[in-house]
C-alpha cells in the first residue's frame, strides 16, 4: 500500500512551511493567490487528499476538537476532561475522546489518525514526549495544547497544577503538627529521553518535600525516601514495610499522589500503627482515592475544572489565529485537611459526659 501523502510532504516539495500549506488548502486570505495555486498544484501532483477535518472545516457549521487520554489506570484526569467538555460545548464545539490504549505506535500514531476524523485541534493529556507529539500535530496541520506535568521540555502551551508549592503546603502542614520524621513515598523514576530525571511532577513534589524540611532545620534522611510500584489494590506496601523493619521510625508519610496511600495505610495497619495517632498520612491530587481510604486522606487539591477550562480556551485561541505563549501555565492548588493527619473530634457523648 502506498504511503499516505501528508501536509509535511507537500510542505517539503513546495518549499514552504506546514502552516502555509494548511492555510493555502483552507482558502485563508493571508495566502496570496499565486502561492495558493502553486501549493495546490504540488498537492495534486503528489496525490495529497485533504483530511476529513479539513473537509468539515470548509463545509462549516460543524466544529470538533479532540482530547487524547493516557493509557493508565490512574484516572486523575477524568474531571479535567469533564470540564473541557463543558467549556467546548458552551463554545459550540463537540469533543471526541481518543484513548491511547491498544493503538500501535502510541500517542504519535493516535494523533496521525486524527487526519481521518473531522477534528480541528487536540488536547493531549500526559504526553511523555512533547516533541514527538508536536511533530505529529504539525504533520497533519492542527494545533495542540498539553495538560501535562511530566515532561521537562515544553513544545506546546502546557497546563499543570503548581506541584512544587502544593507539595510545600503538605510538608509544612505535617511539620505544623509536630511531625519531624516524614517519609516520602513515590514511584520509581520513569526516565525517558524527554524526562531524564524522571517525571517532572514527582521530581517537583519531592524537591518541595526536601526544601521545606531543610528550611525548618531538619536534615534530609535519604532512607526516608521510598520507591514503590503503584498498585492501588495491593494488600500492603513492602517497600514501606522494609523501611520500618530496619528500625527507621517515622511519624508522618507524604505520598507523592493519592493512589499510593491505600496500600501504604494497609501496611501501617498490619504493623499496628494507627493513622493519624502514630503516623500522619497525606497525599496529593484530591481524586477519588483520597475519599475511599479510612481515615480519609489529607491532600492537595488540583484545580481540575480550571485546568480543563483553560486547555479549551487556549486551543480556541489557536484556532482563531492567535498564538498562546509557549510556556507552562501553572494553576494554584489548595490544601485539604482530613482525618488522616488530625485526630477525630470528640463525639458529643465524650464532649458532654452524662451527670
Amino acid at each position: 500500500m502506498a504511503q499516505k501523502v501528508t501536509l509535511a510532504d507537500v510542505s517539503r516539495e513546495a518549499g514552504v512551511g506546514i502552516a502555509t500549506v494548511s492555510r493555502a488548502m483552507g482558502d485563508h486570505k493571508d495566502v496570496s493567490p499565486a502561492t495558493r495555486d502553486r501549493i495546490r498544484t504540488v498537492a495534486r501532483q503528489l496525490g495529497y487528499r485533504p483530511s476529513a477535518a479539513a473537509r468539515a472545516l470548509r463545509r462549516g457549521g460543524f466544529h470538533v476538537i479532540s482530547v487524547i487520554v493516557p493509557d493508565n489506570a490512574w484516572g486523575w484526569w477524568e474531571p479535567v476532561v469533564r470540564s473541557a467538555f463543558e467549556t467546548a460545548s458552551a463554545a459550540g464545539y463537540q469533543v471526541l475522546v481518543h484513548p491511547v490504549a491498544g493503538v500501535d505506535g502510541g500517542l504519535a500514531a493516535v494523533i496521525e489518525g486524527l487526519s481521518n476524523v473531522p477534528t480541528e485541534g487536540v488536547i493531549v493529556i500526559s504526553a511523555p514526549d512533547q516533541k514527538a507529539v508536536r511533530e505529529a500535530c504539525d504533520r497533519i496541520g492542527i494545533p495542540g495544547i498539553a495538560i501535562d506535568d511530566s515532561s521537562h521540555d515544553i513544545h506546546f502551551p502546557s497546563i499543570s497544577a503548581a506541584n512544587y508549592s502544593g507539595a510545600a503546603d503538605i510538608t509544612r502542614h505535617l511539620l505544623s503538627l509536630g511531625r519531624s520524621r516524614i517519609a516520602f513515598l513515590r514511584t520509581p523514576a520513569g526516565k525517558t529521553r524527554s524526562t531524564p530525571d524522571g517525571e517532572l511532577f514527582i521530581r517537583e513534589r519531592e524537591q518541595a518535600y526536601r526544601d521545606v524540611q531543610a528550611e525548618a532545620g531538619i536534615p534530609i534522611d535519604k532512607k526516608l525516601i521510598v520507591e514503590t510500584v503503584y498498585d492501588e489494590t495491593a494488600s500492603g506496601c513492602p517497600e514501606l514495610g522494609h523501611l520500618l523493619d530496619t528500625n527507621q521510625s517515622i511519624d508522618a508519610l507524604f505520598c507523592a499522589f493519592d493512589g499510593l496511600a491505600a496500600p501504604a495505610m494497609r501496611e501501617l495497619a498490619a504493623r499496628g500503627l494507627r493513622v493519624p495517632e502514630d503516623v500522619a498520612v497525606a497525599g496529593f491530587d484530591d481524586e477519588r482515592a483520597a475519599l475511599l481510604v479510612s481515615p480519609q486522606l489529607s491532600t492537595v487539591r488540583q484545580p481540575y475544572a480550571e485546568m480543563g477550562r483553560a486547555s479549551v480556551e487556549l486551543l480556541l485561541q489557536s484556532l482563531a489565529g492567535e498564538r498562546p505563549e509557549l510556556k507552562r501555565y501553572e494553576f494554584a492548588t489548595r490544601l485539604i485537611e482530613r482525618a488522616s493527619t488530625r485526630s477525630q473530634p470528640l463525639s458529643d457523648s465524650k464532649r458532654f459526659p452524662r451527670r
